[in-house]
């Protein structure tokens, strides 16, 4: 395998920041040109602005230049163009009016010293792409830009030692060699592949409308762009409060540092392992973080008002765990647009979709650094003739975050509208696999246009509700790590009823997603109270007579919101007609890859002292839920497995048993054997004899 072979294999692997966020190596150069500025003029806040402005210099160069930005929608161009005008003009204020007006001469020199840190950032990857293209391996092209770096921490040195002290001049030269030193780390995760693709790249900009047609896409590009524009503000006006001192400006560092570090690994193991009960979803990690980064920004703007130092490093640690969360949740739904843009356009958009996203986001940390710029400026200019950069940066701090704040606080709605979850990730990436095959599932089609193309919102609200209820309920769920989930079959759950306490707990604790069946009296809003007063609340001795009529009324409306947030499937047990629906649709959704719960008890069986479902113990069984498996397998050729569950409310467990499989060359009764097997396991289960088996 050639270098650039495995360096793409390499590359297509391994996790990439996407480009725009903030990282630990900008953070560090943007730090360093302010204890520059500290050290030569006793200004912090001027080499934070003197950064900026070569930062914005770099990004507005792409905005007018030919390259990826040109291509994007004309309205950001505008926008980008205009605030590119105030800030030059506050550019030039601040390089040729200013030191003029206060006699700073030596300005020029920190903004040497920061243009030397940018360039090196800026030609450490120029230089390691163009070496690619040339074919020069890894190790060679790192040992070229070891070499750019020593140049120019040599040419540092001679700018430093002509023009500072000693004393000063080693701690600045130890502070660039330390910038080049964190540059060269990031440089060797950066995969330097030259994107092939360049006219779909330009089509896919040019014909914005398609993909902003997209319901999924539409609301991940917005508060993509949102989340690094905000981040941008935030952790640049943050850090320019808090560091005003080279002590104050280490601390601030290495809690940025720790508290980034520690909240990727939870993150990422949060996104990919089983840590808690179930891996947190990206849309739901967004939520947590940019909640988070809100009560950073406002405890920060109070308690560093009130001076309180102590309280403003805990916000910047506070602010650090919120604002990783949300860009490692942003970097995966990223990965995960790629599979939407492709099913909803129809191509693969890989290149061209990364391509547009680098735009997009490097846009937007323009943008976002624009707005910091301008506040920055402010605190300079107005520092002469108002009073020190310590008062200036607490009277405008609440002003300067306010942007950030309002930002933030906008992103948290427009993250509850991401669609995008796990199970709908999987099941695309399994439609684009069937399609590559030259198989077209068209209720899996339909299923995935309703939630990705049209406007298709999670239901954060019973995930609000399993999340209160699961400690009233708690239940130890035993077998489900040996559950085996066949790949592209549907699997069937079955469960006994224990009154309300079986349906609830599986949707509680149940590690597995899946669309329950749901009886019509309870479906339908018109029999629902009265089916629930009748086989539940009336048998409830511990509710008052004169209140359970009332209480089954307000159950009744909370469980229809309930039904129609878990997805479930209505069955009309009573109308053979109706009937045919639930199992059409039932066979739908399994080919569309969705599992299934059932509780087959019968709750007017004969033998049964009383009508209702049991509260105890494992009722009688209908068998005709086994004919979805035969539908199934009439349609998809794939043989269904279906596993028994057993609630015990007693002992508060939830308990696996033996599968079996949907048989079609049985030649005798298949839905009653299923019945029989399902219902023995849960009577084994249970601790209760065991029934015949009828054939």
């Amino acid at each position: 395998m050639s270098e650039q072979a495995k360096e793409k294999k390499e590359g297509a692997l391994r996790a990439k920041d996407m480009p725009g966020f903030v990282n630990f190596n900008q953070l560090f150069s943007y730090l360093y040109c302010m204890l520059a500025s500290t050290a030569v003029l006793s200004r912090p806040v001027l080499g934070g602005a003197l950064y900026i402005i070569g930062q914005v210099i770099i990004l507005f160069s792409k905005l007018i230049l030919p390259g990826d930005f040109k291509r994007l929608p004309k309205a950001m161009r505008v926008t980008g163009i205009v605030l590119g005008a105030v800030c030059g003009f506050l550019a030039f204020v601040i390089l040729f009016v200013y030191p003029l007006a206060v006699d700073l001469p030596q300005l020029w020199l920190v903004f040497a010293l920061a243009f030397l840190v940018m360039g090196m950032n800026e030609l450490a990857s120029r230089m390691n792409r163009s070496l690619y293209k040339k074919g020069v391996s890894r190790e060679r092209r790192l040992l070229r830009v070891a070499e750019m770096m020593v140049l120019l921490t040599g040419i540092m040195a001679i700018i430093l030692f002509f023009s500072q002290s000693k004393e000063t001049a080693w701690y600045l030269l130890g502070g660039f060699a330390l910038c080049c030193v964190f540059r060269f780390h990031t440089l060797r995760k950066e995969d330097p592949r030259e994107l092939k693709g360049d006219d779909a790249v330009w089509s896919l900009l040019k014909e914005d409308h398609k993909l902003t047609q997209v319901n999924a896409y539409k609301v991940f590009r917005m508060v993509m762009m949102i989340v690094i524009t905000a981040l941008q503000i935030t952790m640049i006006i943050m850090f320019t409060f808090i560091g005003t001192t080279a002590d104050s400006l280490f601390s601030s560092l290495l809690i940025s540092l720790v508290c980034a570090i520690l909240a990727r690994w939870v993150t990422v193991g949060l996104l990919s392992h089983t840590i808690l009960f179930k891996k947190l979803e990206p849309g739901t990690t967004l939520i947590i973080g940019l909640v988070l980064w809100l009560l950073s920004l406002v405890s920060f703007s109070v308690h560093t008002i009130s001076g309180a130092l102590g309280f403003s490093y805990a916000a910047l640690a506070l602010c650090t765990v919120g604002v990783t969360m949300a860009g490692t949740a942003v970097e995966t739904l990223e990965k995960d647009m790629r599979d939407v843009v492709h099913f909803a356009l129809g191509v693969p958009q890989d290149n061209a979709l990364l391509r547009t996203h680098i735009a997009l986001s490097e846009y937007a940390a323009l943008i976002g650094g624009m707005i910091a710029l301008v506040g920055l400026a402010l605190i300079t200019l107005l520092s002469e003739t108002r009073g020190t950069y310590d008062q200036l940066t607490l009277t405008f701090q609440p002003l300067l975050l306010l942007p950030a704040l309002a930002l933030v606080a906008v992103a948290i709605p427009v993250a509850f509208r991401v669609p995008i979850d796990r199970r709908i990730v999987e099941k695309t990436r399994t439609f684009l696999r069937l399609k590559e095959t030259g198989e077209i599932n068209i209720p899996l089609q339909k299923q995935l246009e309703d939630m990705v193309v049209k406007v298709h919102r999670r239901r954060y609200g019973i995930k609000l509700i399993i999340i209160i209820l699961r400690p009233f309920f708690y239940s130890r769920v035993i077998g489900a790590d040996k559950v085996s989930l066949p790949q592209d079959t549907s699997v069937i759950f079955t469960c006994n009823h224990g009154e309300l306490w079986g349906p609830i707990v599986t949707n509680l604790f149940i590690p597995f997603s899946f669309r329950p069946w749901v009886i019509d009296e309870i479906a339908v809003p018109e029999s629902s109270s009265t089916y629930l007063y009748k086989n539940t609340i009336k048998r409830q001795k511990w509710i008052p007579e004169k209140l359970k009529w009332p209480v089954t009324r307000l159950v009744s409306v909370v469980l229809q919101w309930i039904m129609r947030s878990l997805d479930s499937i209505p069955v009309y047990r009573d109308n053979p007609r109706a009937l045919v629906n639930t199992f059409r649709e039932t066979a739908a959704a399994m080919e569309a890859g969705d599992n299934i719960l059932i509780f087959p008890e019968n709750p007017n069986d004969a033998g049964q002292a009383q009508a209702g479902y049991l509260r105890e113990g494992v009722g009688e069984f209908f068998n005709g839920f086994a004919m979805t498996a035969q539908i199934y397998y009439q349609r998809t050729g794939k043989r269904a497995l279906f596993y028994p569950i057993f609630a015990d409310k007693a002992k508060h467990t939830l308990t696996f048993g033996e599968p079996t499989q949907y048989d079609p060359d049985n030649k005798g009764d298949e839905k009653q054997r299923i019945a029989d097997h399902l219902r023995n396991e849960m009577l084994r289960m249970a601790g209760l004899p065991y029934q015949e088996k009828r054939t």
